[in-house]
């Protein structure tokens, strides 16, 4: 199993949480000749823990892609049948913030975090806030960026993220000027360089889930929230946010969105096209006509794939 996770980290992959399930998995059984592993063992292990039919699916996934690699490498003869729950229908659906839901947040930063406690100072907020609005970042992978990776100059960020590989991606003017501004500010300036570009009030690293927690008590004191869900709006959705109105902005230029939404993928990284389709869904336009052509695509892949 350690073999199999290092080789997939030499691909360039993170493979942190499949290692977790298959770490799991080694203790589960014990140790013995993978050549012994059976269906049973994969379906006695998923039904140790009470877990969703999709997580269900996910786990059994990722133990079948394992044992068909040592299969391939003439460890296992043949490859246990693996048990696949039905898929549960998602209903969730994120949320697209308006131009007038971004104004309150940014509005309520001072408020949120006026204590002189508080790890994110407004101003910090601010930016993160507006960088991730601009961009589609994930949260993760902002928070990961280093003041380095920023290149002013020729306005473009290298993404080292913890889902997809390293990618650089332009930034417009807007996005350029709010770092540049950031950078050159007292407030992150007298921290220095060679470090994470976004700080917290004493110069440390931002955490995940600091951030989270601040976001969440943002949200309420600016009066954001869905009526038509029990799921409220996360800093996550700030990304879908970017996607849905570069789409609107595209269609009212007169764009062809069949070269741009590529492009749109690209740029987001690790998206595919059940992904763009559902941006589609999202937009306020009507994009019937670019959601028969990707589902078209989507089918033409998926026969040519099983073929």
């Amino acid at each position: 199993m350690e073999i199999y996770v290092q080789k997939k980290r030499d691909c360039g992959y993170s493979y942190d949480s499949i290692a977790k399930v298959l770490r799991r998995f080694a203790q589960f059984t014990g140790r013995f000749n993978i050549s012994l592993v059976t269906s049973e063992h994969v379906a006695k292990f998923l039904s140790d823990a009470p877990i969703s039919n999709n997580t269900w699916r996910a786990y059994a996934w990722q133990l079948r892609n394992f044992l068909r690699y040592w299969h391939g490498h003439g460890q296992i003869k043949i490859v246990p049948h693996l048990l696949l729950k039905p898929a549960t229908a998602q209903t969730f659906v994120p949320h697209v913030y308006t131009r007038q839901e971004v104004r309150a947040l940014l509005d309520a930063t001072t408020t949120c975090q006026r204590a002189p406690k508080c790890f994110i100072s407004p101003f910090t907020l601010r930016t993160l806030i507006l960088f991730l609005y601009g961009t589609g970042i994930k949260i993760g992978d902002a928070l990961a960026l280093l003041d380095e990776h920023v290149d002013l100059v020729g306005s473009a960020i290298t993404v080292r993220g913890t889902t997809v590989l390293e990618r650089t991606i332009p930034i417009g003017r807007d996005v350029r000027n709010l770092l540049s501004g950031y950078l050159k500010s007292n407030e992150r300036a007298r921290f220095g360089g060679g470090q994470c570009l976004f700080l917290s009030t004493k110069g440390n690293p931002i955490r995940y889930g600091i951030v989270c927690h601040t976001f969440n008590r943002l949200r309420k004191i600016s009066g954001v929230k869905r009526a038509d869900s029990s799921y409220q709006p996360r800093l996550h959705d700030l990304r879908h946010s970017f996607a849905v109105h570069s789409i609107a902005k595209w269609n009212d230029a007169g764009l062809d969105l069949d070269h741009v939404l590529p492009m749109l993928a690209t740029y987001l990284g690790n998206l595919d096209m059940h992904g763009l389709e559902r941006y589609l869904e999202l937009s306020p336009c009507n994009y019937q006509g670019n959601l028969n052509r990707l589902c078209g695509y989507r089918e033409y892949s998926g026969d040519r794939k099983r073929a």
